[in-house]
């Protein structure tokens, strides 16, 4: 038996992941650059590196933690918007803390959503296509990323990636809202003996 085409919320979904993909690699392309033309030093936008990549060791299994007692539609609406938020810090912050903590907590934010959005994409698709589809979804940000990302800094600047993030992310959570909280509830079946 063939399955059918795939549903507007599920086409909805990978249009989501892909522009959370977006925002994710064109802030992170110039993440040590901003640092280092705002004078924070080599060392301590270094320091913000290392500390992002501990960070990164936990929002996947905090995200398994709390599938079944957070809500993933919300979770996926939500997550857009504290990505913008935090690549918007990262490009307008003049002093070096609030440039840290966001920097810090930037990517943890994409691996801990997308865990959630790509459950929700399962269960919309049980024939698995739209998660075989997950490299398409990452690498089209990864690819159009910093070609975006370069373009906008080369012309307007800094500024110009946090604005770019803000208007993809109400793009992102408009895209999750497509997604019914029905398809968001985690299945409880029995494992046959």
């Amino acid at each position: 038996r063939q399955a059918g085409p795939l549903g507007p919320a599920v086409w909805a979904g990978i249009a989501g992941v892909a522009g959370m993909a977006l925002v994710q690699s064109m802030t992170f392309s110039f993440l040590e650059r901003v640092g280092a033309d705002r004078g924070f030093g080599l060392a301590a936008v270094t320091g913000v590196l290392v500390a992002l990549g501990i960070v990164n060791l936990c929002p996947a299994a905090l995200a398994a933690v709390l599938e079944r007692r957070w809500p993933a539609h919300r979770v996926v609406r939500v997550g857009p918007v504290i990505q913008a938020a935090l690549a918007a810090t990262i490009m307008s912050a003049t002093s070096f803390a609030p440039y840290a903590l966001a920097a810090s907590m930037f990517a943890a934010v994409m691996i801990f959503t997308h865990t959630f959005a790509f459950g929700l994409l399962a269960r919309l698709d049980p024939s698995g296509r739209a998660l075989a589809a997950t490299p398409a979804m990452m690498m089209t940000g990864a690819a159009v990323g910093p070609i975006l990302g370069g373009t906008l800094v080369k012309s307007l600047g800094y500024g110009s990636l946090a604005v770019a993030s803000v208007l993809i992310a109400v793009l992102a959570a408009a895209c999750f809202s497509r997604i019914p909280p029905t398809a968001a509830q985690p299945a409880l079946h029995p494992v046959p003996a």
